[in-house]
């Protein structure tokens, strides 16, 4: 059994770059593509204390990978910062592993919500759901994400969620021999604090992109406690693998559904038990050296 991880630390407010905010919802009126790359850079460079990152020679320097994370939160640290902070990392890895025109492609194609549902207020539900789902496919053509039927899954959104698997399929079909990565939080959900449950069909998901050509990175993310002062986030990335296919087809899901959430328990351990240890690497932002 895999223990449930929780990471507590003195709670600090993250916010985003308000001329980031301003210029992304600029590019999604006007469908106007953007780098989430950059973007993801440009958030993390005002992080204090700086992000924090293990395990970065893990991270592929040029081939292709399917990015799994935790899909960490609590008050004042919203969802969005663990892909903006796993883009950061993955892109400051990819940038100083080889500067020729033939390093990776430091773009993730992170798999999204596609609305919120508030499952605590009607009326909210009914109000604003409608909102997110029109300003989540415009960020996600923004970024080349992929948005996907929110958790819980709705029974009236079963072709929708099969036909955003089979859009993400397809992405990593064409993305995966050039190196391309994709990019998904399994659980679905937010989880405050800890690791959550793998929600049934994750396993054979999983499965259908390691067969179009995507290793695992397991990664975790949370934030490492320091005394008296706010915990420093942290990304750990662990070694890449190849999830096990071989298991009966009844079976599969859960068995590489459980082989993923073992690999990223590990990361947040790590992060867990690095507190007064080596500290691992702080995020170097180099954004004029590499054009970022």
């Amino acid at each position: 059994m895999i223990p449930q991880i929780e990471i507590s630390a003195k709670r600090a407010s993250l916010s985003l770059p308000k001329a980031m905010v301003a210029g992304l919802v600029w590019s999604a009126l006007t469908l106007r593509r953007r780098s989430f790359a950059r973007d993801a850079r440009w958030a993390v460079e005002g992080l204090h204390p700086p992000l924090s990152v293990l395990g970065a020679e893990h991270v592929p320097a040029r081939g292709p990978c399917l990015v799994a994370c935790n899909h960490y939160s609590r008050p004042g640290l919203d969802a969005w910062w663990v892909a903006l902070a796993i883009s950061a990392a993955v892109a400051d890895r990819r940038a100083s592993a080889d500067a020729s025109p033939s390093a990776g492609d430091p773009e993730i194609h992170w798999v999204m919500t596609a609305a919120w549902t508030f499952p605590e207020s009607a009326w909210k539900r009914c109000a604003l759901t409608p909102v997110t789902r029109w300003a989540f496919a415009r960020v996600a053509r923004v970024y080349g994400f992929v948005p996907m039927p929110p958790m819980p899954p709705d029974p009236d959104e079963v072709e929708a969620r099969a036909a955003a698997v089979l859009r993400t399929v397809r992405l990593a079909r064409q993305i995966a021999p050039r190196g391309g990565m994709v990019g998904l939080a399994p659980e679905g959900r937010d989880v405050a604090g800890g690791f959550g449950e793998m929600p049934p069909g994750v396993g054979t998901f999983v499965a259908l992109l390691a067969q179009a050509g995507l290793p695992v990175l397991p990664v975790g993310v949370g934030e490492r406690p320091r005394s008296n002062r706010p915990g420093r986030l942290c990304v750990s990335c662990g070694p890449l693998f190849d999830p096990d296919l071989s298991v009966e087809r009844e079976r599969r899901d859960e068995a590489v559904a459980a082989q993923v959430r073992h690999a990223i328990a590990r990361q947040l351990e790590r992060i867990h038990w690095s507190k007064g240890r080596g500290n691992g690497e702080t995020f170097a932002l180099e954004r004029e050296k590499r054009g970022f």
